[in-house]
């Protein structure tokens, strides 16, 4: 932990504090230890919201660069994907909030190819605006880090809602409808000759108000590109969703390899897990080429089998077999929008899943008061400044206790018997019987 001297100093030179109010700001601090002055002094910026969370930690660790790039003011890091980080920024001009995704200096050295994708990646997402694509703002430059400004959506994405703790798989109404939204900017980018090849459940977020957008353009391509960018035997896309014929040669992929990808993503949406789960990256090649998954309405509840056999269609290994546009998967999952729908066919069943909760809005860093003055809490505990990658995977719920009951209570929460041991008694039964039958019967002939 750096003294208070040097973590002012280290204020002064990030130029994210206006030298006035960080010496009003010291003024303020009460007499307390001089270890941890800094913190104090940070918690003291946070709340009175010149500093963000993210930056006091950065701060504290000694950093004084990496917080502006152009007309942008870094707030927080949100995820981290193939081609560099993505942070939440805001403008210094108008305070409006985006998105910018920075390609280290390391990839832009690297002959030049990550470079080109990453100015390819700009160029084909300003082809297409749809409200349920993310809209590239600009491009600019720092020194040697490139950078792209997007648009900023609020919310989670598809796989951290359905992984949260409070989450779960989605019921059939509540999917069709969300993913009948991705349709629609799928769709808007097919017409506009892009292909994604990049749907997944990380890609696709929700926003607060229930609405769906399609992230990362990053592998996309154009229909009639011919480009070394892609090459022969290259595997592009994220294996636990990508389609076979991608898997084989991406440049072939499609329209129609979106919508198997869109297949897996609602595959994963309804069960919780992607189609073909576990293994390593031959195994999961291979699978995707040559098997069919579990079928999902045996592993996903309230799912009735002819909704199953739209993902099942979705997934076909051939191309030809599958939806050809979107057209036709809009029709049928049309059908399935309608909760009383399902309900009448399944029953209680239809709601076993859990029902669709869109993200609580988002609230700005003074909003979430999360080092209130008076509660004692410090950022000792606040780790690396540094965000994992997306996508973010939940740890696992911790183990709950066992419950120890009473013997009279005990006897009575026994579990019924399984089959296999009713059988048992009910042999062991007949034999008892049987012999006393055979005894009984001797004994009244001897006498007779």
């Amino acid at each position: 932990m750096v003294r208070l001297d040097q973590f002012v100093a280290n204020l002064a030179k990030s130029g994210l504090v206006n030298p006035a109010v960080l010496e009003q700001a010291r003024a303020q601090l009460a007499g307390g230890a001089e270890s941890d002055a800094p913190v104090r002094l940070a918690r003291l910026l946070i709340q009175q919201g010149h500093l963000t969370t993210y930056q006091a930690k950065k701060i504290l660790a000694g950093a004084t660069r990496g917080f502006f790039l152009g007309d942008y003011r870094i707030l927080r890091a949100l995820g981290e994907g193939g081609m560099g980080k993505v942070y939440l920024a805001a403008n210094q001009k108008d305070g409006i909030r985006v998105a910018i995704k920075v390609l280290p200096p390391s990839k832009a050295a690297e002959g030049g190819q990550s470079l080109r994708r990453f100015r390819r990646e700009m160029d084909l997402s300003r082809r297409v605006v749809h409200p349920n694509l993310a809209r590239t703002l600009g491009v600019g430059q720092a020194g040697d880090v490139h950078f792209m400004v997007l648009e900023y959506v609020p919310g989670e994405s598809l796989y951290q809602l359905v992984k949260h703790p409070r989450g779960g798989p989605l019921r059939v109404p509540d999917a069709a409808r969300f993913f009948l939204k991705v349709l629609d900017g799928l769709e808007a980018a097919h017409d506009g000759g892009l292909v994604h090849r990049d749907i997944k459940p990380s890609n696709l977020m929700v926003t607060p108000d229930g609405d769906a957008i399609i992230l990362d353009l990053g592998l996309a391509r154009a229909i009639d590109e011919e480009s070394q960018m892609t090459r022969h035997n290259t595997v592009i896309g994220t294996l636990d969703y990508a389609s076979p014929e991608q898997l084989t040669n991406a440049s072939d992929a499609d329209r129609r390899s979106d919508l198997y990808s869109l297949g897996c993503t609602l595959y994963f949406a309804l069960s919780g897990r992607p189609p073909f789960e576990g293994g390593d990256v031959v195994n999961k090649i291979f699978k995707q080429r040559m098997d069919d998954p579990d079928p999902l309405e045996r592993v996903a509840r309230g799912v009735p089998s002819a909704f199953a056999a739209i993902v099942r269609k979705l997934m076909a290994k051939d191309p030809a077999d599958r939806y050809q546009d979107s057209a036709g998967l809009r029709t049928d999952l049309l059908r399935w929008a309608d909760p009383a729908l399902v309900r009448a066919i399944l029953g209680a069943e239809a709601d076993a899943a859990r029902a669709f909760r869109p993200p609580s809005p988002e609230l700005v860093e003074d909003d979430l008061r999360l080092l209130a003055e008076d509660d004692g809490s410090t950022l000792r505990d606040l780790g690396s400044a540094e965000a994992p990658p997306a996508p973010m995977h939940k740890p696992p719920r911790p183990p709950r206790p066992a419950v120890v009951l009473p013997i009279s209570r005990a006897r009575a929460a026994r579990p019924p018997l399984d089959e296999a041991a009713w059988l048992i008694r009910f042999i062991a039964a007949a034999l008892v019987v049987g012999v006393l039958v055979i005894l009984a019967v001797a004994i009244f002939q001897w006498r007779s």
